[in-house]
């Protein structure tokens, strides 16, 4: 019986001493609360100017992601070399934007998973040709 009472005293005072150690922290409403940099919803990168194959040419990628959407968006812009003219500029969502010869432009499309098969027939689904369609823009001079 003793032993009891020590043990429900001894639970007690235990009880009381950690509800005694919460602490309520009040907030103030004009604080900033600072953004992990893990939700921050665009990431911009610039790259160095990628010359073309005879050094005619030069073309400026900026690179940015935007939140939800797995695909880059790039906005490219090609330079003549020596007069720093435009010759062709604008935008594109894929993977990739690199120089295919002296005069064209290879885009890589993002090709995201296919949630449903669009027929039942395994050897139909074989057969389509499921490989990445790449662009290629032609530069003229």
């Amino acid at each position: 019986m003793l032993s009891r009472k020590i043990t429900l005293i001894f639970f007690l005072n235990l009880t009381v001493f950690s509800f005694s150690q919460c602490k309520t922290v009040e907030k103030n409403s004009t604080e900033k609360t600072s953004v992990p940099t893990s939700i921050i919803p665009a990431v911009n990168s610039s790259s160095k100017p990628m010359l073309n194959g005879d050094r005619s040419m030069e073309l400026h990628v900026k690179k940015n992601m935007k939140v939800g959407d797995p695909a880059f968006h790039f906005e490219y812009i090609v330079y003549k070399a020596g007069t720093k003219d435009i010759i062709k500029q604008g935008t594109f969502r894929g993977t990739n934007v690199e120089w295919n010869n002296n005069t064209s432009l290879k885009l890589t499309p993002y090709v995201g998973m296919e949630q449903k098969p669009t027929s039942d027939n395994p050897e139909e689904v074989l057969k389509k040709n499921t490989h990445t369609q790449l662009i290629i823009i032609n530069l003229n001079n």
